[in-house]
């Protein structure tokens, strides 16, 4: 080998990314690697799907919710109560029948973390409020508490999971014809 000559994973021709080493894997892990972020994609799929439809049906509770957080000022929990309940169904759809699921994946892993920024500062400042994220504030059972944080962080890591490790398996996308998103000639 030459001076200065690389050799291995970062030697400038071979990428970790490479899409042609794609099923190529020496050990079995792939195989069961694509049923656990299939898994992962459902159960974030359909979590924000559920957690959408109370939301969509009462607006004007879910945007008591939001105004409840006193983070946003009080003229844009209507028009946060009324938009974001159709991009979490639209994002969990997308996850559930696998269109896009990396863009799906990254909007509801940044949705995510807005959500548990927002409940790290309701826990911080003690506020006795409902999280807001599968009932109403008129059906609350109090104060935001570590069982939320977790729930939120084991849910914000699961759909970062999806958006490192999806290769489009058990998605439409894999289909040209029934993906309206993907570009021609993808």
């Amino acid at each position: 080998m030459a001076d200065g000559e690389k050799k291995g994973l970062f030697a400038g021709n071979i990428s970790p990314f490479d899409e042609s080493r794609k099923g190529r894997r020496k050990h079995g892990n792939g195989v069961h690697m694509k049923y656990i972020t299939f898994a992962a994609r459902m159960i974030i799929g359909g979590l924000f799907v559920y957690a959408s439809v109370h939301k969509i049906i009462d607006p004007a509770e879910f945007a008591v919710s939001i105004r409840n957080y006193t983070i946003v000022p009080p003229a844009w929990s209507n028009m946060l109560a009324l938009t974001l309940p159709w991009i979490e169904i639209g994002a969990g759809g997308f996850l559930i029948l696998g269109i896009q699921t990396r863009p799906a994946a990254l909007l509801t892993t940044g949705m995510l973390g807005v959500f548990l920024g927002a409940l790290i500062y309701a826990y911080s400042i003690g506020l006795d409020i409902d999280c807001g994220c599968f009932s109403s504030a008129a059906s609350s059972t109090g104060r935001v508490g570590i069982y939320h944080l977790v729930r939120d962080t084991l849910l914000f890591l699961t759909s970062l999971f999806i958006v490192l490790t999806d290769r489009g398996d058990f998605s439409i996308s894999g289909f040209p014809l029934l993906d309206p998103l993907r570009p021609a000639g993808a």
